[in-house]
């Protein structure tokens, strides 16, 4: 009796399928080559953007652990240099000050230790800075050690009241665009 009704439904969908291909024969027979081989093109291309907005979205949305072992290669790279600058960083306060700004990393006790363990406890907390500040502090770590007028600019304001390194990332990175 199952194979019975098995049978049926099978003969049912390959009547419908039969229908539809004989309707589908039609519309195209009474549309111009043109038309079809247009609309084709269209889809294919609509499909195409659509693949490639959806990659760029996805790529934009979460850093690979590629960009981010990059990401961290600039800032590691670079901070030992900028950080062991006197004239930019002339205290430990200053070092735990661009620590906090700059990275949300808090220095405990930063008055007791000295500037070589500090830039070593940056190095390796900053493996746990959320991926967009490890890019946005390692490209201007990075353009103030390769570039010297950057480094001067830097020196300069951060001797004045105020400075803020966050307001110095955002003016090196909109530079850098």
């Amino acid at each position: 009796m199952a194979s019975k009704k098995t049978s049926q439904s099978e003969t049912d969908v390959a009547l419908k399928t039969l229908d539809l291909l004989q309707e589908l024969v039609w519309a195209i027979r009474s549309r111009e080559s043109s038309e079809l081989i247009n609309g084709v093109s269209y889809l294919r291309q609509l499909a195409i953007n659509e693949g490639m907005e959806r990659r760029k979205a996805e790529k934009r949305a979460k850093p690979t652990l590629r960009d981010r072992k990059r990401d961290l290669k600039t800032l590691v790279g670079s901070m030992p240099l900028v950080l062991a600058d006197t004239e930019l960083f002339p205290s430990n306060e200053d070092i735990a000050k661009f620590a906090m700004e700059a990275l949300q990393i808090s220095i405990a006790r930063w008055e007791k230790r000295s500037r070589y363990e500090m830039i070593g406890m940056l190095v390796m907390e900053s493996i746990n800075a959320s991926p967009g500040r490890l890019r946005e502090v390692g490209d201007m770590l990075n353009k103030i050690s390769d570039e010297s007028e950057s480094m001067a600019q830097i020196k300069q304001r951060s001797r004045q009241t105020g400075f803020s390194w966050n307001e110095a990332i955002r003016s090196l990175s909109t530079s850098v665009e």
